[in-house]
């Protein structure tokens, strides 16, 4: 892929984009491999990484919001304030149009951008998703409601302009931070939510859902951990008739725990997620599929996880764990070391804090592994892993 943003040295957050992609892949495969190398099994394998496109896969764009109200200009953040991203080679088709209707809905609303230096302004960002079928949510970061009114006023333009637009949100961000959002979300127009086909899934995701930025690798994320979790239960061959319990923990909008259903459809499957929205999107999409073997909570997932192992069934046959950066952390990957839980599958977006949790868990062991390019022509890293109890 070339960028002229990356040539003329406007942009470089793909920091690696000068690389082949080959040796993109290869040195962040040894990389990960030499981080985990000491908690694999004897009989290990690393199979081959999941790889997807290496342009048009980002399915979220966060733009700053930079210029004036008669000539906005949207950046990523930490890159040139003056240079207009909007057509990064990152985006899918469609996004750049609905980013130069978002410029237009500010000029015609005259919404003045937030002034770093100076706090004062009114819009900092402006947020898209978007689906494989090409539909879109819009999300407008404010530092505050003052201008909702005329930017109510003006919406209608801009959605007769870009039909694809499928949801509009306003999100109020009224503290001087790097956060790219707040906590209140105010709906403006449209659906409640935008659907996302995912694998053999459509996941439903709301404006302040978590998503996978990725959708192709997404897909192939959730079957790999789909096929692990097969391929677990028929090493067991459990009585006909039983229904294994798993645990999808930190399960977001529920790829891992639909995709799961879908492979073991005997299978008792339960997704714990503290946030409330994502938990309905996880339930609208088991609807939509026609799921009923899956249920989720909105809960605290280390303490859901050790207050319902001490109930009368305990603990799972197996355990899904997708956590945010900071890992499972020193409770939980504890109460896993303690609960004699046989297998865990283990989807990391940082392997560092993967490391410290397997160091905190020395009974279960890495079986099998791969490496995910969620994120390609950058540094980051993310992998899966199959985890047994020696």
């Amino acid at each position: 892929m070339r960028c002229p943003h990356f040539d003329s040295g406007a942009c470089r957050s793909c920091t690696l984009l000068d690389l082949p992609r080959p040796r993109q892949l290869a040195e962040g495969r040894a990389r990960v491999e030499q981080l985990l190398a000491p908690h694999l099994a004897p009989a290990m394998r690393w199979e081959p990484p999941i790889v997807g496109p290496e342009a048009g896969f980002r399915a979220r764009g966060k733009m700053a919001v930079g210029g004036t109200a008669q000539a906005p200009v949207l950046t990523l953040p930490g890159q040139s304030a003056g240079t207009d991203l909007c057509d990064c080679p990152l985006y899918p088709a469609g996004v750049e149009e609905v980013l130069d209707g978002a410029k237009a809905l500010i000029r015609r609303a005259q919404v003045p951008p937030y002034d770093v230096a100076r706090r004062r302004g009114e819009i900092k960002n402006v947020l898209v998703t978007a689906s494989p079928e090409g539909e879109h949510l819009l999300r407008l970061v404010l530092r505050s409601e003052q201008a909702l009114e005329r930017i109510r006023e003006h919406l209608p333009a801009l959605l007769a302009a870009h039909p694809s637009v499928v949801a509009v949100t306003a999100n109020i961000h009224p503290d001087h931070t790097t956060a790219v959002e707040g906590a209140q979300e105010i709906h403006l127009a449209g659906a409640a939510s935008i659907a996302i086909r995912t694998g053999d899934v459509t996941l439903f995701s709301r404006p302040q859902s978590f998503l996978q930025t990725n959708t192709e690798v997404a897909g192939q994320l959730y079957r790999q951990a789909a096929a692990w979790v097969r391929e677990i239960l028929a090493e067991r061959s459990a009585p006909p008739g039983d229904a294994p319990r798993i645990w999808d923990l930190y399960c977001g909008l529920g790829g891992f725990a639909l995709h799961t259903a879908l492979a073991v459809p005997g299978a008792r499957i339960t997704g714990v997620e503290v946030s409330a929205q994502a938990i309905e999107g996880a339930r609208e999409a088991a609807r939509a599929a026609g799921i009923a073997s899956a249920t989720f909570l909105t809960a605290d997932a280390t303490d859901w996880a050790a207050r319902t192992a001490a109930g009368p069934e305990g603990p799972p046959e197996l355990v899904v764990v997708n956590p945010p950066r900071r890992g499972l952390g020193g409770e939980l990957a504890g109460w896993l070391e303690r609960s004699g839980v046989q297998d865990v599958v283990y989807s990391s977006c940082h392997p560092a804090t993967l490391a410290a949790d397997l160091a905190a868990m020395p009974s279960l062991r890495i079986v099998a592994g791969r490496y995910v390019d969620m994120f390609p022509h950058t540094a980051h890293a993310e992998v899966i892993v199959r985890l047994r109890r020696r």
